[in-house]
């Protein structure tokens, strides 16, 4: 794809995005959502590798289903009511098709069978857009659902499941993409278990999401991280820049004081304000589940350092490396050192919300 022709396609996800956060209408959502689907195929393709091309085909299907079943319900809401606006409230069967339609886009349980495979079939790059960007708009239409449902059980059990789901499946992958899309599984499912207590936190916690799984896709784009057993090598290029993946991965983790403990500590506080204890305990099992892979990452990568040649950094096969190492350094630390900084001074005023 041509540099010009990718930066149009960009600029229409983005376009295509705002067209759903600030429509008030389910007709011109659904259509913001086709145009952010057939925007985003042509990037994902880019490669045009038999791999990429089978995790676009599978992509395009699982969202224009999803669309489909949107659509449809959005019809019989227009029938109900004879309007297309988002303010009418939803029946039992329309929220049920808009809860398991958001499902199937954002990944969450018992949809999510298709998000690892995709990932692992793209690049880091692409990857990253479709963990992060790519799910604001679902994530808003699931905030609209919430406002106008008065049982939203359903959308709790499903976070609660996607959460545990994503923690336990991550334990046996030695692939990094498929470790960071169960990564995004679970983040995801904290989030919609928040969301219909607190829209506001929710939002609070998928921006923090969002920058620190930037953070991690990003080193392991330019470190070339496609494989857990690839970690040995990190102190050959640059040990620093294993550092700062181990601290992005704890980060990932929740562990504090890092900005990733601002979701665990503004989840669980809102749980546990609204009495949902059982829910609270299943979601401190998924994150102890996520963190034993996390600490893995972060113990090989930045602990320990494994056995090669004094001149093994002066070796021509790794100059191409090094050098990019040094761009790594320097685009990721401010954004490193600040993530670390922002949880430790956001932390007292966050623990009054």
């Amino acid at each position: 794809v041509h540099r010009n022709t990718t930066l149009i396609l960009a600029f229409n996800v983005f376009i295509s995005t705002l067209v759903v956060l600030t429509s008030h209408h389910w007709f011109t959502i659904w259509v913001g959502l086709e145009m952010n689907t057939l925007s985003i195929l042509p990037i994902l393709c880019s490669n045009f590798s038999p791999r990429n091309v089978e995790a676009t085909i599978k992509y395009f299907l699982v969202q224009s289903f999803s669309a489909a079943l949107i659509l449809n319900a959005a019809l019989i809401q227009a029938w109900l009511y004879s309007s297309w606006s988002i303010a009418h409230p939803l029946n039992a069967f329309t929220s049920i098709i808009f809860t398991l339609a958001l499902s199937l886009k954002l990944g969450l349980f018992p949809c999510h069978y298709w998000f690892p495979d995709v990932i692992q079939g793209v690049n880091f790059v692409q990857g990253l857009i479709l963990s992060t960007w790519q799910k604001v708009a679902p994530l808003v239409i699931l905030f609209y659902i919430c406002s106008n449902t008065i049982n939203n059980t359903c959308i709790i059990i499903i976070g609660v499941l996607s959460a545990l789901v994503g923690g336990w499946a991550g334990l046996n992958q030695t692939q990094v993409r498929k470790i960071l899309a169960f990564s995004s599984i679970s983040h995801m499912g904290w989030i919609c278990s928040i969301i219909s207590y607190s829209p506001n936190t929710s939002m609070v916690m998928m921006l923090v999401y969002i920058i620190i799984n930037s953070s991690a896709f990003i080193l392991s784009n330019e470190l070339r991280l496609n494989n857990l057993s690839l970690l040995g090598r990190i102190s050959t290029i640059s040990s620093t820049a294993g550092v700062f993946l181990g601290v992005v991965v704890l980060s990932l983790g929740g562990l504090p004081p890092l900005t990733g403990f601002i979701n665990k500590f503004l989840g669980l506080n809102c749980l546990i304000h609204n009495s949902s204890f059982a829910a609270s305990a299943i979601l401190i099992i998924s994150s102890l589940l996520s963190l034993f892979f996390y600490l893995r990452i972060a113990f090989n990568s930045s602990l320990i350092f494994f056995p090669q040649h004094s001149l093994t950094m002066f070796s021509w096969r790794n100059s191409e490396n090094v050098k990019n190492s040094v761009t790594v350094l320097s685009m990721t630390l401010c954004i490193l050192v600040c993530l670390s900084i922002f949880g430790l001074s956001t932390f007292p005023l966050l623990s009054s919300l």
